[in-house]
């Protein structure tokens, strides 16, 4: 895999850059920032929240029911005279667990859908991500068609990038 990376000096050259690379269709897009662009705080319509909410709801429904069977169908204990299915007593732990599986399935989604951990990318031997996320505003561009990383290429150079690097195929087929 080829690409080129870009490094800008503005957030503003960036969301530029990243406009014309949309407007010719240029897939394999990754931007390094020193903070979040504004067209990313829109949303990505991830599936996220939703999974978070159902794994904490599912979590909380199992919990219930396995309090539910433990002290109304299985060991029954008869404390002060109270009734058999005495729920209130369910809630707290119930809630509780449900917080668990929902912050569990939150920690373990994010690393997946992010391809975490990855303590290695190629983009990383490039002497534009010295200053990415401090300094500078870089956007990576990766594709297995020569002709579209060199239509990139094109284009990111009309914008007057401070520096303008092509990744090598060497250290792509490293990754690999």
């Amino acid at each position: 895999m080829r690409g080129v990376i870009a490094a800008f000096e503005t957030e503003e050259a960036l969301e530029d850059a990243l406009a014309r690379l949309r407007e010719r269709g240029i897939g394999g897009v990754e931007t390094y920032t020193p903070k979040a662009l504004a067209a990313d705080k829109e949303g990505t319509g991830s599936p996220m929240p939703l999974v978070i909410f159902v794994a904490g709801v599912l979590g909380a429904a199992a919990m219930f029911g396995l309090e539910t069977y433990s002290d109304v169908l299985n060991w029954r204990v008869d404390i002060g005279g109270r009734p058999a299915f005495s729920w209130p007593a369910f809630v707290p732990i119930a809630f509780e667990f449900g917080v668990l599986c929902a912050v569990t399935a939150g920690t373990v989604g994010y690393l997946a859908l992010n391809g975490l951990p990855r303590l290695w990318d190629p983009v990383d031997e490039y002497a534009a991500m010295r200053q990415a996320m401090r300094a500078e505003w870089v956007v990576s561009v990766r594709d297995e068609d020569d002709g579209r990383v060199e239509e990139a290429r094109g284009v990111l150079l009309l914008l007057h990038p401070r520096s303008l690097e092509s990744m090598s195929p060497a250290l792509a087929e490293v990754e690999a």
